[in-house]
């Protein structure tokens, strides 16, 4: 009996101890009232490390100030701010991932405490987390030691308590770091406190061009700090620097108010757009807690082999997806996952910019490779170089060689020649896969991938296309070219030969902007090394920096080719890749693949149209309308303007780069705008035409001039009502492709010739045109002598109190056409030609 009485006492006594070690580990007992109160301890307790911080303060010990690092490098530390909702948060980290990018999140202790989740979240994809105090408490300059104390160990406890560590970082919010503070923090166990002189809200920008700007004008290695929720107050505005903010491109032609974006920006889209500049401009990113490191080592970080290591480990160690074995990919799955997708074949760009690129393949012949970056030097010109897999592994010397002269390098796979068609998908999918590895492991980074000798089939667009749906491969585009002048053909002829022949003047009066120009530098074709380079800088001075137009020759009645300055730039294939048309900037646009059409009308809403909204020519003849219709179809050519003296400059059917671009360059000089009624089938991308030209259209869109039609194929208005409407629609379809969303486009409407018949103009009002448009003067400038010559015939037919309607051309053999506009608009300026005529274009007013 007394064994069993021993053994309960034994479990009483245990379950005792059991429970006082329990209460004392989670509960706080207070008796200071008299009276036994027993308190829950929070898993979050910091009493301890409070006491223990108290206590090393008389160390004297400081943490360090982090802050921009004085070096040349092109680095940004990312840090984040506070904490956003879950989907918020969800979507930031998202970006961080895709662009393999290491951030830092400076948390808020009870924020953090609240949603822990958040927290686990942001570490499991290896960011760091700083602590961000307990509350964001601003002007703690002004809080005494032991509150210091408390917010920074206190924060400290509940980080360790859901990361497993406490946080090396602490960043005060709006605080001016004294003494007090460093030392307190050191004893908390924060090494760091970071001070950054950049902040950003989601007030910051208001387009991804701003954002653009801002990081392309951050100086040295920056900390970005970034406020998840609110706005900046005076204290982080203040620490901005006037000439880092945003420096705004402003075109000529292009309306401002455009950019005033009525959505609020949001603060995921800010993150975007600073994650998309920093990938455009190749900055590398770096995390905030490698700064001391970098600092101490700033004369080695100026190097770019120290960068290209830096690089190169940071893809090492944070793209999940470069792994050394690629078996470890599941190329199949990621395949099946794609749905049969076929990425686009770009063989030339769709953007207003002012230049095109040259692109170039085979590093085995050194002194053409030589040869060449010394033209394209003389030529201000840059070049994106495609490598194989064996050229990266034999000639690493000259892939450095040609990042050294500012080109770039672009991914050229591992098979060179014609068996590459033979390829399934998943073998496509993995040489581009590992020739990316092979440069990444360079430090080098690229989103261009272009196959031996420009071949392209179906199993190619769907292996590009599956790469894509890999977060680092993401912007992944195929490319092919447009023009490829080294041909076998060619075979030891000199570059005068190869360039008249291939770059006939019949067909290509310049280069185009976007176009993309291939040239092997070692086909062998050549005795000479030089061949390839004499070939880039005679194209490049005839082709890209001035082109040819027909001149008028009034003694032999025909015409002679002339040059005109074109004034196009070489660039890199990522610069037109990465610049995208914004309201402020030419760039690059997308095609409209479902257009907005007109809406068509009856015939006799047709006929009854012709009567007031046919502008017509006093030459026109109207042999086919009956009596009564020629007393009210229009002969005059004007337009009622009020009494003003109004003049409407038209110009029509289609023409090269040196030609229209010369029109819109005098109209940007004189502020004025016009009208162009397009021949449509010379930017149709699906009309078959070697040399269609949609960038040209955009451009004169883009600068704020009507646009109508000179219908499809130059149709006259001679043809039955169906033939001609099936033009006339899909004339304007067309261009609404490609400028349907500028307001420039107008359902306006020229006669070719100015040729008139009833049925035919019936036609233009039944598919939905609202003006047909001929014009009072008839200048016949293709065809003459000499722009004075112009000037003074326009000069001499103008008609005071009206809108006159001068009808011009764009065409190939409008040579004088833009001098003599210069001529007028100059003397109007002047008042040389009595009262000053105002410039308008139709739509102004035109009933709309």
């Amino acid at each position: 009996m007394k064994k069993k009485y021993t053994i309960i006492i034994s479990v009483i006594l245990l379950v005792s101890i059991f429970i006082g070690i329990f209460i004392y580990r989670n509960y706080a007992i207070d008796t200071s009232t008299g009276e036994l109160i027993i308190n829950k301890k929070s898993s979050y307790d910091a009493s301890k490390e409070i006491k223990e911080a108290l206590k090393s303060l008389d160390a004297g010990k400081k943490a360090d100030v982090i802050t921009n690092v004085n070096t040349s490098s092109n680095m940004v530390a990312l840090s984040f701010e506070g904490l956003g909702n879950e989907d918020t948060m969800n979507k930031i980290i998202s970006l961080l991932d895709t662009y393999n990018i290491k951030a830092t999140f400076f948390v808020p202790g009870i924020k953090a405490a609240e949603d822990p989740s958040i927290i686990k979240m942001i570490k499991k994809s290896g960011h760091d987390i700083g602590n961000g105090t307990l509350s964001g408490t601003k002007n703690m300059e002004k809080l005494s030691t032991e509150e210091l104390v408390t917010d920074f160990c206190s924060t400290n406890k509940i980080l360790k308590s859901i990361t497993g560590k406490v946080p090396d970082l602490l960043k005060c919010n709006s605080t001016i770091y004294n003494d007090n503070i460093l030392t307190t923090a050191y004893a908390s166990g924060n090494k760091y406190v970071v001070n950054s002189n950049h902040y950003l809200s989601y007030q910051s920008f208001k387009n991804y061009n701003e954002a653009y700007w801002y990081m392309k004008n951050l100086a040295n290695i920056s900390i970005v700090s970034i406020k998840l929720e609110g706005v900046l107050d005076s204290f982080e505005y203040g620490k901005q620097k006037t000439e880092e903010k945003p420096a705004i491109d402003k075109k000529a032609g292009i309306d401002e108010s455009q950019s005033k974006d009525k959505k609020e920006v949001t603060i995921v889209e800010i993150v975007e757009w600073l994650l998309k500049s920093m990938d455009e401009q190749k900055k590398l990113a770096v995390k905030v807690a490698d700064l001391p490191s970098i600092e101490k080592n700033s004369e080695l970080f100026n190097s770019k082999n120290i960068l290209d290591k830096i690089s190169k480990q940071n893809n090492k160690s944070e793209n999940k997806e470069v792994k050394n074995n690629i078996d470890l990919i599941d190329f199949k799955k990621l395949i099946a996952k794609n749905n049969n997708r076929l990425a686009p074949v770009i063989s030339q760009f769709y953007t207003t910019q002012k230049s095109l690129t040259y692109t170039f393949r085979g590093l085995s012949n050194e002194a053409s490779l030589d040869k060449t970056l010394q033209r394209l030097e003389k030529l201000n010109a840059k070049g994106t170089f495609f490598v194989t897999k064996d050229e990266i592994l034999k000639y690493p010397d000259r892939i450095n060689k040609i990042i050294k002269a500012g080109h770039e390098i672009g991914n050229g796979g591992i098979t060179a020649n014609s068996s590459l068609l033979n390829k399934s998908t998943e073998e496509i999918c993995r040489e581009i896969y590992e020739v990316d590895k092979l440069l990444k492991e360079k430090g080098i980074t690229t989103n261009a991938y272009m196959p031996g000798y420009g071949y392209v089939d179906a199993e190619i667009q769907e292996a590009v296309s599956t790469m894509t749906t890999m977060p680092s491969f993401k912007n992944y585009e195929l490319f092919t070219y447009s023009k490829a002048p080294i041909i076998h053909r060619y075979k030891d002829m000199n570059a005068e030969e190869i360039v008249s022949d291939y770059f006939n003047v019949n067909s290509y009066l310049s280069l185009r902007k976007g176009e993309i120009v291939y040239f092997r530098l070692d086909s062998g074709l050549f005795k000479n090394d030089d061949a390839i380079a004499n070939i880039v800088e005679l194209l490049t001075k005839n082709y890209v920096q001035n082109g040819y137009a027909n001149r008028y020759n009034e003694k032999t009645q025909s015409y002679d080719l002339a040059q005109k300055p074109l004034g196009y730039s070489i660039v890199k294939l990522s610069n037109l890749q990465n610049t995208a048309e914004t309201p402020l900037q030419l760039g690059r646009y997308n095609i409209i693949n479902n257009s907005i059409t007109m809406k068509k009308r009856t015939y006799e809403d047709a006929l009854a149209m012709m009567k007031t909204n046919y502008i017509g020519n006093k030459y026109v003849d109207l042999s086919d309308f009956s009596d009564e219709e020629k007393l009210y179809i229009d002969k005059a050519g004007t337009i009622d303007t009020n009494g003003e003296n109004v003049i409407f400059f038209t110009f029509d059917d289609w023409g090269g780069d040196p030609i229209v671009n010369e029109i819109l360059d005098v109209l940007n000089k004189h502020k004025v705008k016009a009208g162009f009624f397009v021949i449509s089938k010379y930017i149709d991308v699906n009309s078959g035409i070697s040399n269609t030209n949609p960038n040209l259209l955009r451009t004169i869109a883009l600068n704020g001039h009507d646009i109508g039609s000179h219908n499809y194929n130059h149709e006259l208005l001679n043809s039955s009502r169906e033939e001609l409407e099936v033009s006339l629609i899909k004339s304007y379809d067309v261009m609404s492709n490609i400028i349907g969303d500028l307001p420039s486009l107008k359902s306006y409407f020229r006669s070719p010739t100015l040729l008139l018949r009833k049925e035919g103009l019936a036609a233009v009002f039944e598919s939905g045109y609202k003006y047909a448009i001929s014009g009072n003067i008839t200048t016949h400038d293709y065809e003459r002598a000499s722009a004075q010559e112009i000037a003074d015939y326009i000069k001499e037919e103008l008609v005071k109190g009206k809108g006159n309607v001068v009808v011009m051309h764009m065409n190939d053999q409008s040579y004088f056409t833009a001098e003599a506009l210069d001529i007028f608009l100059t003397n109007n300026e002047k008042g040389l030609y009595g009262e000053k005529y105002k410039i308008a274009k139709l739509s102004d007013y035109l009933k709309k």
